[in-house]
């Protein structure tokens, strides 16, 4: 049922879905206490004090969950249609030059615009996999599973098989994406400064660049409400992978787009604040 049901929003225009969104995204503000506390919380301790920022914020993270229904089952040429880069050579060389070398692509994008669409663009260029967490509700994980792994986007579960899978895609040669801001559990990480603030960070990407020297690169899906696309950006990361690097990293990334990123996300869970917003 749920998979008709986003099968059906698929069949609306990518603008009609992000103005639903929008309107989903004040609603979800004004009728929940807890997401309206995290959300404003973050954003605080982030520096964020502008009234229109934090309402264009609510707006695009309604948005983000609007679009999935087109990301997941669009047909590749009326999806891709919504697609634009600028940087698109850097993707290609760095596929180009990690194929000459013999080397996969790491590929990170913090939960900032459009993220479900990077991985569906750069399978469009080399073969990618991408961890998930397997959903508790059974409906919602059949959904995940069926949308997640298209044409050449395959995606395994975040535990010690999926990171052997993840390991063996970059011998290949292939590529892999990661949420680098995503929390991980405990023991796989470790605490490092997100915004002034100490949060719990995946060394996942460190330990894979130290094992497979991949080629890293950072991705964004800019959504561009008025133009009805997406930007794809590509910035290849040429410094150290640790969990600080990679933080300071992404903080550069949301400061670019702050209104895009995902405030509501708990990412300070497992770690107290060194600050707490006022």
């Amino acid at each position: 049922m749920l998979t008709f049901l986003f099968r059906f929003l698929a069949l609306f225009p990518l603008r009609t879905l992000w103005a639903l969104g929008a309107l989903g995204g004040r609603l979800a503000w004004w009728g929940s206490r807890s997401y309206r506390s995290k959300f404003q919380r973050n954003l605080l301790l982030a520096g964020y004090t502008q009234q229109r920022m934090r309402n264009d914020a609510i707006a695009q993270a309604g948005r983000m969950v609007a679009e999935l229904p087109a990301v997941w089952f669009y047909p590749d040429e009326k999806l891709f249609a919504h697609c634009v880069s600028d940087t698109r050579a850097v993707l290609e060389q760095a596929i180009e030059a990690a194929r000459a070398d013999g080397r996969g692509l790491l590929f990170m994008t913090p939960h900032l615009g459009c993220f479900e669409i990077t991985c569906r663009y750069i399978a469009r260029h080399v073969p990618m996999t991408i961890l998930f967490k397997p959903a508790r509700i059974a409906a919602v994980d059949q959904l995940l599973r069926e949308a997640r792994n298209r044409s050449t986007v395959r995606a395994v579960p975040a535990d010690l098989g999926g990171v052997r899978a993840l390991m063996r895609c970059l011998r290949r040669g292939e590529a892999v994406g990661l949420l680098p801001d995503q929390v991980p559990t405990e023991g796989e990480g470790r605490l490092a400064g997100f915004f002034g603030q100490p949060a719990l960070t995946m060394t996942l990407p460190e330990g894979l660049v130290r094992r497979a020297h991949p080629r890293v690169l950072f991705a964004v899906g800019e959504r561009r409400v008025s133009d009805g696309v997406w930007q794809l950006h590509f910035l290849e990361h040429q410094g150290e992978c640790t969990p600080t690097a990679i933080n300071r990293a992404m903080e550069g990334l949301i400061r670019r787009w702050p209104d895009q990123y995902l405030w509501s996300y708990n990412r300070f869970r497992g770690a107290p604040p060194a600050v707490e917003a006022a």
